[in-house]
Formats: structure tokens, C-alpha cells, sequence
């Protein structure tokens, strides 16, 4: 639990040191949320999602390269673009998105004969392939820090650069996305009671990049950890 705390430590120091590199994001993700409010279009959702990977690339960039190499933190946005890591890292984030989403189709087709055509049961079911699926992504995502540091890794090389530390990675990662997931679930039940929908949104906004630099700081920790060890082997 001490580097969960690292993480948040870390992230409070950040907001106060690169107010620039995470601004636009916040701008994006308020323009992007009245946009779905309005529309209320599933594809918009979709389509803001995708953007924001990349929107939001140069953020989680400058923590992983701060944590990892020990660059200092860039209180900048748009030159990070001009940056060749950062393609690599856009690259593989796009890479790690398309993979995810094929892993997850599989193992619905898979599994679907096996799921009770009763409608409560088979959240049960759903619930459960989701926290399976978060497994699969702690092993997964760990091309995303090697790519901010210039490195194109695959799947395989990251489930294995995790191998002896997964259970530990899953539930280090599930303590930072039930509260996450649990806020914004709260939120969203308010927000259809009350009159003020805007005040919700930008709540949630602000718990969006907050979850964004600390799940990013998290990963960056235990990437340099795992990575040192290694390195000492």
C-alpha cells in the first residue's frame, strides 16, 4: 500500500508543477462531456474515448519518463508531440486498445454457451469476466511505460516482464479502479435526481485526470521497480 500512497503524493506534486501539460485535457474532456450530454449519442462516448488516449498521451508521458528515466517533469503540452517516443507511445496505446478489445470478443464468444440466459445471473457472469479482464490488462499494459521510454514492446514481452508480480500488480491496480468506478457510479445516480447536471460533470472531470495521474504514477513505480530488480539479476 506505500506505493499507493507514493502515487498519490506524487500526483498532488504534479498538478501543482505541470498545470499546462494537463489543462488542455481537462478542456477536452469538458467539451467532450456536454457534447455526450447533449447528444446523447453512444458513438460520441466511443469516439471522446479514442481521442482521449491520444489527447491525454503527453500527460502520461511526462509521468512515466519523470518516474522512469528521471527526466524532469515539463510543465508543456504540444512538444511532446514533436517528440519520437510519443508516436511510439500513441502507437502502442492504439495497439494495447485494438488487442484488449479482441481478447475481451473472445472470450465472450467462448464463453457465452456457458452464461444463464437469466438476465440477473448473467451480470454475475459479466462481473466476473470484468474482473478477469482487469487481470489480463495488469499483465498487458506495461508496453504502455517502456513506449514513453522510446522502447516498441508487445504483449508478450510485457506479460512476462510481469511474471512472479501479477497478483500483486491486479490488486494494487483494482485498489485505485473500485473507488474510481464506485465514484462515478454515485455520480451518476445524483445526476439524474438533481437539477444542476453540469456541477456533476465537472466533479467527474476533475476525478478523471486525478485517476489518470495517479493509476499513471502507479504504473510508473512499479515498471522501475520490476525494471531495477531485473536489472540487478
Amino acid at each position: 500500500m506505500k506505493i499507493i500512497l507514493k502515487s498519490i503524493l506524487y500526483s498532488l506534486y504534479l498538478i501543482k508543477m505541470s498545470w499546462k501539460n494537463y489543462l488542455p485535457v481537462a478542456f477536452y474532456l469538458i467539451l467532450s462531456q456536454f457534447f455526450v450530454m447533449y447528444a446523447q449519442s453512444p458513438y460520441l462516448v466511443l469516439l471522446f474515448f479514442v481521442g482521449y488516449l491520444a489527447i491525454s498521451s503527453p500527460l502520461v508521458i511526462n509521468i512515466f519518463r519523470n518516474i522512469i528515466l528521471e527526466d524532469d517533469i515539463k510543465n508543456s503540452y504540444i512538444e511532446f508531440f514533436k517528440k519520437d517516443y510519443t508516436k511510439i507511445f500513441i502507437n502502442r496505446i492504439y495497439y494495447l486498445l485494438s488487442c484488449t478489445i479482441l481478447i475481451y470478443i473472445i472470450h465472450i464468444i467462448i464463453l457465452s454457451p456457458f452464461f444463464p440466459s437469466d438476465i440477473p445471473k448473467m451480470t454475475i457472469y459479466l462481473y466476473i469476466l470484468f474482473a478477469y479482464m482487469i487481470y489480463i490488462y495488469s499483465r498487458i499494459m506495461f508496453i504502455l511505460p517502456g513506449a514513453a521510454c522510446g522502447l516498441k514492446k508487445n504483449l508478450k514481452d510485457s506479460y512476462l516482464f510481469t511474471k512472479g508480480e501479477s497478483i500483486k500488480i491486479y490488486f494494487l491496480y483494482l485498489t485505485l479502479i473500485v473507488p474510481y468506478v464506485t465514484l462515478n457510479i454515485l455520480l451518476s445516480g445524483y445526476e439524474n435526481l438533481l437539477e444542476y447536471r453540469e456541477i456533476f460533470v465537472f466533479i467527474s472531470i476533475i476525478i478523471q485526470i486525478i485517476f489518470t495521474i495517479i493509476s499513471t504514477a502507479l504504473v510508473g513505480f512499479i515498471y522501475k521497480s520490476i525494471d531495477v530488480q531485473e536489472k540487478k539479476v
